[in-house]
């Protein structure tokens, strides 16, 4: 009696950019990239907000607001605890806004919201611009 075998052979040829890390090392530039480009445009939108609302602007609030580097990333901040005092009355959310007509100009909350509907547009911009071409 015949016996048939079917025999599979298959040879797989591993190179290219998901291959030799070069991926990887392309998407991790993309992301801190990334971050910085959204940090600068959040920290352009909060300033616009200030040149709109502050009637009699001075620059001393304004050039404590900056984008810095953390572990978690580029982030826009206003100098923390050891800043402006007056940081969290200008937005909204400290105690003095409880008992005063002034509710905050709400600028980290606006950039914060408008950066969600921008965020994919910058990003689909930075990456056919600079990331593309080192994947193919």
């Amino acid at each position: 009696m015949p016996s048939y075998f079917l025999s599979i052979r298959t040879r797989m040829h591993t190179s290219g950019p998901l291959f030799d890390h070069r991926s990887t090392r392309a998407f991790d530039d993309f992301q801190e990239e990334l971050e910085e480009e959204a940090a600068e445009w959040a920290l352009d939108h909060i300033q616009d907000t200030y040149h709109r609302s502050f009637k009699h602007p001075t620059p001393a609030y304004e050039f404590t607001v900056r984008v810095r580097k953390s572990r978690g990333g580029a982030e826009v901040w206003d100098g923390g605890h050891g800043g402006a005092v007056y940081g969290p009355w200008l937005e909204g959310v400290g105690s003095r806004n409880e008992t005063t007509r002034f509710k905050g100009y709400w600028a980290f909350r606006k950039a914060t919201a408008a950066l969600d509907h921008k965020i994919e547009e910058i990003g689909d911009r930075l990456f056919r611009s600079r990331y593309h071409r080192r994947l193919e």
